[in-house]
């Protein structure tokens, strides 16, 4: 019981982390002038980690 909590509260933990880099991205894509690769970088590894958390509490559901 306890194991399927933790990955539902991993998997909206995954979802909250994609719905933030998906609203950031389209934040800087329209806001900023001056863009840097960095800026990027870091939203790509933030979608990254939004994944991981999905598949890690898809697994700890199962």
């Amino acid at each position: 019981m306890g194991k399927g909590l933790i990955g539902i509260v991993v998997i909206f933990m995954g979802i909250f982390q994609i719905y933030t880099a998906r609203k950031s991205y389209d934040s800087i894509k329209t806001n900023v002038k001056n863009q840097q690769p960095y800026m990027f970088y870091g939203i790509y590894f933030s979608l990254i980690i939004g994944i991981v958390f999905l598949v890690v509490g898809a697994f700890l559901i199962k």
